[in-house]
């Protein structure tokens, strides 16, 4: 095995964090996927308290939960691209918004994803935690210093969000979602746009043609 090994499902946006903050620090790796049917031996030993992926497995030590493993990344390998600010105030604020991107984003999406009934309502509430992350762009940074949370580069909070600029619009197309409008949320499509156009971005989030195809054979409504 590899000194630094990723359990990984390739549709997971837990998954696609992890990888992201691996190919942003270019640290060689490599990719096991697992199959969450049939879980493997390893998986159920490295994570034996979730049993879930991602785990990052570094020196033979396991590393699991996505926010968790990405901040193990940054802090063992500060030297290149590093992800959270130095300011204490401001990594706060990266964890306070990683949290609401989890509870909110993810889950709003997810139930919509799962509504038996079209989910208007809830595609409702997931337009307006959008909004609010939009107000959170807008308060970490000036759009002058560039599309990301952390400027011209991607930051911490940057990696957290990257995997739904694939997820979002796979959900639209196959599911009927109605995003947030570039009205709505300006800066947050540009971020969106941004992550499409990055080159860790492309390697490590899947093509949403590829995703639609999973969510459809996944999650499509009868």
């Amino acid at each position: 095995m590899a000194s630094v090994t990723l359990l990984t499902v390739w549709a997971s946006p837990f998954s696609m964090r992890a990888k992201l903050a691996l190919l942003l620090k270019g640290i060689e790796h490599e990719d096991l996927p697992q199959d969450l049917g049939n879980k493997s031996k390893l998986l159920l030993e490295s994570n034996p308290v979730h049993k879930k992926i991602p785990v990052l497995i570094h020196k033979g030590k396991p590393v699991p939960e996505s926010v968790i493993i990405v901040q193990y990344i940054d802090e063992v390998w500060p030297e290149t691209s590093p992800l959270l600010p130095q300011d204490a105030f401001l990594r706060a604020k990266h964890r306070f918004w990683t949290d609401f991107i989890d509870k909110k984003i993810f889950d709003s999406l997810a139930r919509f994803m799962r509504s038996s009934d079209g989910g208007a309502a809830v595609n409702e509430e997931f337009i307006q935690n959008c909004m609010l992350l939009e107000g959170a762009l807008a308060e970490l940074g000036s759009e002058e210093d560039g599309p990301f949370f952390g400027g011209a580069s991607m930051s911490f909070l940057d990696v957290m969000l990257a995997p739904y600029s694939v997820l979002i619009p796979g959900v639209e197309q196959v599911m009927g979602l109605k995003p947030a409008s570039p009205e709505q949320c300006p800066r947050l499509h540009k971020l969106f746009g941004a992550v499409a156009e990055h080159p860790s971005a492309k390697a490590a989030l899947p093509q949403i043609e590829k995703l639609k195809e999973f969510i459809q054979a996944r999650f499509a409504r009868k």
